[in-house]
């Protein structure tokens, strides 16, 4: 991306106000779509920054279908899976650190983080079918919610409304799929209830790529007074999925259902039943009081217990891990001027012990040792609002943070001394100026800095196996970032623009030996250039006069140029190289057509340009063009709710994989995804007075 089109670009973001300030004082809006974005639950058009929001009746558009397809409808948003079960995701940034688990975001649920003092989010536990609300603020965010260059996902459970409510929901499919989910909710002005259940299971397209997934949800709020409510929240997950590896290019397109095969050395991952098997469970607790004279505490407190077994082609791990974090915000809203100021800390503690043993055939077999590592990650942020005249707003904040690690590795025969690493973080900063024009439409400038510490995985696995191996830095960047956004429930054509420049120094990279073992190194300096653009067409709003009482067209568009600007590797110079893992090129386009006697079509199209597969950009993926349709009946009487539907995905039929392996060793690179395939679904949900 060019300085000329970056000039293109700033040009228009700032004649574009002008343009859309004639259609503002029209379009006021009937109810604001109102985001928490810096902790400040204003506007969408009054937050400074890239948001993307999903709200229940977008999540329901996929029911049963998990958060891939949901999520990769944002713009600037990409979510991977290597096999079914296994995540990644990348917000504005590549997956080079996310082999699995997500690294580099930080995900908070009801309020509530749920990354652990490793950096780590296991968020393929978590059931979107008990999901209400989905945000995700882009970009830095390190001023109020400490690590992670990419941005922050925020996860809310589903609102009970007035009365009580039984759900029940079915979705069977192609190659064994099957999702059964039952909920109960319960609202009234003094509690808010929700408990859903749901198991999922998938005999997958691949050999050895089966999932199993047992998961019980728990959210409650108790409003006591009008200044005071307390929220708990827990799930219990047990999570089974196999992996089959990745395969070299002929070996795809002889067999593309094939599991890794084995090799004269190696085993192959059916043969050592390869996966993922995991117990979780985490609980926690969320008060929010109201002082008076304009204070407001919000404090947060959780626990985890996780236990997870990886065998794998080499070795075979088993993972026990206890995670205790809290997070506490004052908030003080003057009424004399138009200020409102935060001081907060977060901090999460993770005891992890990786113990590794010999894998016989997908069984545990002779010990080789452990790791023990303690992981402290905190947080203490301070940040203000200021409304200027003019209907100028500026606003800003600052993190300090540290991160530490303590690691010792014990065998049979003997302990090693413990290792402290204390990667030096820095000063997180962000300063935004707000331009308002109308109650619906609005431009900002954002300068924010971000950091990303070395996870604790990363840190073991370097010690492990990193070449001369001398500690590792955390990653911190710089984004500067101008946009506009438009917004009204009024309104036929809603939007949000952003163009972003960032400058990553210190970028960690993933690895491997010639055995396959991953270690993470820094490499110099990461640029990182792009723009995102979404927009609703909303041509018939909801209207249950007309026979075609809704038809909305939804699309997003992202332009990436990342590359390494310095990146020296043994005797090879990456800088200029395109990074891993990122198309340059990325659309979506969605409609929604509902009619008056309940019968409703979806059909949504994904678009991704070719994605460099390794460092020295000689392998690419191929183009792809995804198809997914639902079309099904929605009736609503007296008490009961029913909807009944049917799906076809990948309807063009396309050769592809939902999820690549990068830089991958024996050039194994692909993972298969299933060809054009079909699913059905059914739910019902009655009411109580």
């Amino acid at each position: 991306m060019g300085n000329a089109f970056r000039k293109v670009i700033f040009s228009g973001l700032l004649a574009a106000p002008f343009f859309v300030f004639a259609q503002t004082d029209s379009t006021k809006n009937l109810k604001e779509l109102v985001v928490k974005g810096y902790d400040s639950n204003v506007s969408v058009v009054k937050t400074p920054s890239s948001v993307s929001t999903l709200k229940l009746k977008d999540i329901q558009r996929f029911d049963n279908a998990g958060p891939v397809v949901l999520l990769n409808t944002q713009a600037g948003v990409r979510i991977e899976e290597r096999s079914p079960g296994s995540y990644r995701i990348a917000l504005r940034g590549s997956s080079l650190r996310s082999p699995f688990n997500v690294r580099n975001v930080k995900v908070y649920y009801n309020d509530i983080p749920i990354t652990d003092g490793n950096g780590i989010t296991y968020f393929n536990q978590i059931d979107f079918n008990n999901i209400g609300s989905v945000e995700i603020l882009k970009g830095p965010s390190g001023s109020i919610y400490g690590a992670g260059i990419g941005g922050v996902i925020s996860l809310s459970t589903k609102d009970a409304a007035a009365g009580k409510r039984i759900n029940i929901a079915s979705n069977f499919g192609s190659y064994g799929l099957y999702n059964q989910n039952l909920s109960f909710e319960s609202g009234s002005k003094k509690t808010n209830t929700f408990l859903g259940l749901n198991y999922s299971k998938y005999d997958g397209y691949r050999t050895n790529s089966a999932m199993n997934r047992l998961s019980l949800n728990f959210s409650n709020t108790f409003f006591l007074n009008p200044k005071h409510q307390v929220s708990t929240f827990a799930y219990l997950s047990d999570l089974e999925y196999r992996t089959p590896g990745g395969l070299t290019l002929a070996q795809k397109d002889q067999n593309p259902k094939a599991a890794r095969p084995a090799t004269a050395t190696l085993p192959g991952a059916e043969a050592q039943k390869a996966g993922i098997l995991q117990k979780i469970g985490f609980a926690g607790i969320a008060d929010q009081y109201n002082f008076g004279n304009g204070f407001t505490l919000k404090s947060a407190i959780s626990f985890s217990i996780n236990h997870l077994q990886n065998p794998f082609i080499t070795s075979f791990e088993d993972r026990n891990e206890h995670s205790l974090g809290g997070r506490i915000t004052l908030t003080k809203t003057f009424t004399e001027i138009p200020l409102r100021l935060w001081l907060g800390d977060e901090i999460m503690s993770t005891r992890s012990s990786f113990e590794m043993n010999e894998n016989i055939g997908g069984v545990k077999g002779k010990y080789n040792y452990t790791d023990k590592i303690k992981s402290l990650q905190n947080s203490t942020y301070f940040q203000f609002e200021y409304q200027l005249p003019l209907d100028f707003m500026v606003s800003g904040g600052l993190s300090l943070n540290q991160q530490k690690y303590n690691y010792q590795k014990t065998t049979a025969t003997q302990t090693s001394n413990v290792i402290l690493e204390n990667p030096k973080l820095p000063v997180a900063p962000r300063i935004s100026l707000l331009k308002s024009f109308g109650d619906s439409f609005s431009a900002f400038v954002t300068i924010a800095g971000g950091f990303s510490a070395p996870t604790g995985l990363e840190v073991v696995s370097s010690i492990q196996n990193s070449p001369g191996y001398n500690g590792l830095l955390a990653e911190n960047g710089l984004n500067k970032e101008i946009g506009i956004k438009h917004f009204s429930n009024t309104a036929i054509w809603n939007f949000e623009l952003s163009l972003f420049d960032q400058i990553i120094k210190n970028g960690l990279v993933r690895k491997l030996t010639e055995a396959g073992n991953e270690y993470f190194v820094n490499t110099g300096k990461i640029g990182q250039q792009g723009l995102e653009f979404s927009n609703t067409f909303s041509i018939i709003k909801p209207d249950n006069k007309l026979f075609v009482k809704n038809l909305q067209l939804k699309s997003s568009l992202t332009l990436f140029d990342f590359k390494y600007l310095e990146n020296i590797s043994g005797t090879q110079d990456l800088s200029g190289k395109a990074i891993p893992g990122v198309a340059k090129t990325n659309i979506y386009s969605g409609l929604d057509l509902d009619f008056i006697p309940g019968i409703f079509i979806k059909f949504d199209y994904y678009y991704l340009s070719k994605i460099p597969l390794n460092d020295l950009n000689s392998v690419f993926s191929t183009l792809l063009h995804l198809g997914n349709s639902r079309i099904g009946y929605e009736k609503s009487f007296s008490k009961i709710s029913v909807k009944i539907y049917g799906g076809i995905e990948n309807i063009f039929n396309e050769k592809y994989s939902a999820g690549y392996d990068f830089n991958a060793v024996g050039n194994r690179y692909f993972n298969p995804s299933p060809p054009r395939n079909y699913n059905l679904g059914l739910s019902i949900s009655r009411r109580f007075n």
